[in-house]
């Protein structure tokens, strides 16, 4: 199924990394979409997404949906990454997508068992085809140290004196 014309926020789809906030076990990859059409909502909510309203105290109310794709399956197996294509449908930097971009999201969605009783519909994020890209250049984390010199190493003998220092 294909869900288009979303706004994109918070993708973590970086095939090496997957995100272990919700489960260090099993992380995953990630993408939140956006809309602020009533009717686009009323569409995911008809698809079966868990559609959330959101009122910043800035800015415009708008409605989200998290996606996820588990980066281990159940039988143990590592799961493929979620691809990420432009609109020629050639590869691009999944680190690269930056919040507020626009595009087409791919997801897969099965029936499971509540333990409540009846059923749920999960969607799974599939891919991504990212058409309006607003680039985000992740910054290296090495930029809060600044070089300072030699590095002073000093070799400690573990016994003092006959002694074992603790």
């Amino acid at each position: 199924m294909i869900i288009k014309n979303c706004e994109l926020y918070f993708a973590k789809l970086d095939p090496a990394r997957p995100s272990a906030k919700y489960n260090k076990k099993n992380p995953t990859w990630e993408l939140q979409i956006r809309t602020t059409d009533r009717e686009i909502k009323q569409e995911w909510l008809n698809m079966g997404l868990n559609v959330k309203p959101v009122v910043p105290d800035v800015g415009e109310p708008y409605f989200r949906v998290n996606l996820r794709k588990k980066s281990i399956k159940e039988d143990g197996e590592k799961a493929s990454p979620v691809n990420v294509v432009n609109a020629q449908l050639e590869p691009i930097d999944e680190r690269s997508i930056g919040n507020g971009s626009i595009g087409n999201v791919r997801i897969f969605q099965y029936e499971y068992p509540k333990d409540t009783g009846g059923k749920g519909i999960a969607s799974v994020l599939m891919g991504v085809q990212v058409i309006k890209h607003l680039v985000y250049t992740p910054k290296p984390r090495f930029d809060e140290f600044e070089e300072c010199g030699e590095t002073e190493t000093i070799i400690q003998d573990d016994e003092i004196d006959g002694d074992i220092a603790f």
